[in-house]
């Protein structure tokens, strides 16, 4: 089975916004979750994003990966995920994914400490031919600088039916909602 990334420069790896669409948002050299850079999402008074179109089949589901730190002791803003799906001539045929950080839930960067979110879409609905993922914040009087790195929509092929459920043993606890607190 092969898993493909769609999401191009999504480590920022190039040093620059290449391949997003984006507002009130750079790439920087400070901080990273992996890598030498992340992109750096500007604080209060903008509304702050990055958004990429990627291709995508009807059916497919993604996975969306992507990891959060703020800038500094401040609050950290709300940041909002969202993946739509449109169709070949840019139609919109619905929503796959919403989710939301609500505010002050990011770690700070000074600790080395990132919060890695872990989302599934909904399948793309019939006509699909690509989705836009979008990453922003919302203003918030005070809050700190937002960090976004390692962003990832993973599709793997159908591979039929689901076998049966086996024995599971223990786990651990990835938090609220699949985010995973990475120290």
């Amino acid at each position: 089975m092969s898993i493909q990334n769609l999401i191009i420069n999504g480590s920022f790896e190039t040093g620059t916004l290449t391949s997003w669409i984006s507002a009130n948002t750079t790439v920087t050299s400070q901080f990273s979750h992996s890598g030498s850079f992340s992109a750096r999402f500007q604080s209060s008074p903008f509304t702050s994003y990055i958004g990429q179109f990627v291709p995508l089949n009807p059916g497919e589901s993604m996975e969306v990966l992507a990891s959060f730190a703020k800038v500094g002791t401040a609050p950290s803003a709300p940041i909002f995920i969202q993946v739509t799906f449109y169709d070949s001539l840019s139609n919109l045929l619905g929503s796959g994914l919403g989710t939301t950080i609500p505010i002050d839930h990011i770690p700070t960067v000074d600790n080395d400490t990132w919060l890695e979110i872990y989302q599934t879409t909904t399948p793309a609905p019939p006509n699909t031919a690509q989705a836009f993922i979008l990453i922003y914040t919302s203003p918030q009087a005070g809050t700190a600088n937002g960090l976004v790195d390692d962003v990832a929509l993973l599709v793997a092929p159908d591979t039929g039916a689901t076998g049966a459920t086996g024995a599971t043993g223990a786990t651990g606890a990835t938090g609220a909602t699949g985010w995973l607190l990475y120290t």
